[in-house]
């Protein structure tokens, strides 16, 4: 808990971090678990907001977060989220205190109260889910979670939850929580995500941008854009290293001089936030054993 006026210090150490946050497609989970890390490393314990589109907890909606690409990156027009998650500090305002939310995509600003927050969404039938900071990401399922708490003879069932989720998502298709440990954090998701989103934001700063503003090599535009602008795409050459229905090997062999420019500069991103994510791990540590 802590008062208005640290919070705001706060916000404005996490601004000076620099925190890939202008690329919008993905990766807020990413972002929000670094920002609880970093307050943690401070002193400070946070929660998380998540919330959730229909389109993701429910097979009957196809509906997401959607906002107008004001950059003009993603091949549709639009940025699309099944779901959206920002760390939340608890403020005191005289004798009151209230849930404020760090985001520093949606508000550059500073901290807002998390109605804010969920307003600027702007979806019908959010779902929301206020979760201690240590939660990372989720599982989905086909199947309601009501069905999958009994085994096919009608015992319940023996694979125990990491997190027992409130009577409201018994019929929701959100599964499992998970905190950044084992597969997660030994595959570096954090570090391999923030470095993905400050890549693609060097991507489009220099070979997009300027050609948007001139109009100009509109097919070249084009299939940047189809890189760039579909995370997934992004993840699949520069992560992954590999390809798939877009990115095919013909694709990454016509653009091989810009992904190897592109490579090297996300691995360099990566042992970036690697080193961050470490120091700040030291330093949380360290509080621990004092």
């Amino acid at each position: 808990m802590v008062d208005q006026r640290t919070a705001n210090e706060l916000f404005n150490e996490i601004v000076n971090i620099s925190l890939p946050v202008d690329y919008q497609q993905a990766n807020c989970h990413n972002v929000s678990h670094f920002i609880s890390l970093f307050l943690e490393s401070k002193g400070f314990i946070t929660s998380k907001i998540w919330a959730f589109s229909p389109g993701i907890y429910s097979n009957y909606s196809s509906q997401l977060i959607t906002f107008i690409d004001k950059k003009e990156l993603s091949p549709n027009g639009n940025i699309d989220w099944g779901y959206h998650v920002a760390p939340i500090l608890n403020v005191t305002d005289g004798k009151k205190t209230k849930q404020m939310v760090i985001d520093l995509g949606l508000f550059p600003e500073g901290i807002v109260p998390y109605n804010t927050w969920l307003q600027k969404l702007k979806t019908k039938k959010l779902l929301s889910l206020i979760l201690d900071f240590e939660w990372y990401l989720f599982n989905s399922t086909m199947i309601p979670n009501s069905q999958l708490q009994y085994d096919a003879n009608g015992m319940p069932n023996s694979n125990l939850k990491n997190l027992i989720l409130p009577e409201i998502f018994s019929d929701k298709l959100i599964d499992d929580f998970y905190k950044y440990e084992d597969d997660s954090e030994q595959n570096q998701w954090l570090e391999k995500g923030l470095a993905i989103n400050e890549t693609a934001i060097e991507f489009y700063n220099i070979e997009i941008e300027p050609k948007i503003k001139s109009n100009s090599q509109t097919d070249l535009l084009h299939e940047y854009k189809n890189l760039v602008g579909n995370v997934f795409n992004f993840e699949t050459v520069f992560r992954d290293n590999r390809w798939n229905y877009d990115m095919t090997t013909d694709f990454q062999n016509k653009h091989r001089l810009i992904i190897n420019k592109y490579n090297e500069i996300y691995n360099n991103n990566l042992i970036k936030w690697q080193n961050y994510v470490a120091n700040l791990k030291n330093i949380i540590a360290s509080k621990d054993i004092q």
